[in-house]
């Protein structure tokens, strides 16, 4: 669980899930073993993960963009300034491994995780009305104060 702590660290406000702590341990293994840093979970982008998920269970639709919203918009409602930001999106993995493994069979979604100028996260699991997961991760890079 060193991953997990490390994720910790950076908002001790910072409430996870026992999925959302597996998808970020997992997260930050693929990353250790490209020799990259481990993400901090992020409270703004946790929170904008979470109303994502939300919105795409209640709407039964996987999708980057609902209700006229593109993730940057999002960031930008909750005052996360960023220099860079990235998002991946799934629905239907039945396990927190399942879906890291998706997203790492994937050629943009592996760039996301893999990205060395992303210091921060924010990750949700939701279910629709019909126990459907929808997971959403959200990358960033804050603007240095």
């Amino acid at each position: 669980m060193a991953f997990v702590a490390a994720a910790r660290a950076a908002d001790d406000e910072v409430k996870l899930s026992r999925e959302e702590e597996a998808i970020v341990e997992l997260t930050n293994k693929e990353r250790a073993k490209e020799k990259l840093p481990p993400l901090k979970v992020n409270a703004r982008l946790l929170k904008c993960a979470r109303e994502h998920s939300d919105n795409m269970a209640r709407q039964m639709k996987m999708d980057h963009v609902l209700d006229g919203k593109e993730p940057k918009d999002r960031l930008r409602e909750a005052g996360y300034e960023f220099m860079n930001m990235g998002e991946n999106v799934a629905y239907g993995q039945r396990t927190p491994a399942d879906v890291v493994k998706t997203w790492m069979n994937s050629t943009g979604h592996r760039e996301n995780i893999l990205r060395a100028e992303f210091t921060e996260i924010g990750v949700a699991v939701s279910r629709s009305s019909r126990g459907v997961p929808y997971y959403t991760q959200v990358f960033g890079r804050p603007l240095p104060r």
